[in-house]
């Protein structure tokens, strides 16, 4: 594979990660508001937020994966993932709920 530009990996993690988590928000959070008007879009939020840690905890390492399948290193994009909202910064908590299967 070609090596990518790091702006490019760190864009492609916002359209495999990013996108499809802010999205399972969205959505849920429609849901409740569908079914059971404002109150619940609010309560639906919550409750896609919750479904969608996991989601993040789960896509981040598959694209780190794809990063280094790329030609790239964890270092080339860390500083751009961490500014652009798509990573945590390193050694933070919420950092270390990322997992593999």
């Amino acid at each position: 594979m070609k090596q990518v530009s790091a702006l490019r990996a760190v864009a492609h993690g916002h359209l495999t990660v990013t996108l499809p988590v802010v999205g399972l928000i969205v959505f849920c959070g429609l849901l409740g508001w569908l079914l059971n008007g404002v109150g619940a879009f609010f309560v639906g939020l919550i409750v896609g937020s919750a479904v969608a840690w996991p989601l993040w905890s789960f896509l981040v390492p598959r694209w780190r994966d794809w990063v280094e399948d790329a030609g790239l290193t964890g270092d080339d994009v860390q500083y751009l993932a961490v500014a652009t909202y798509l990573l945590w910064p390193q050694g933070s908590l919420f950092e270390r709920t990322e997992f593999r299967v």
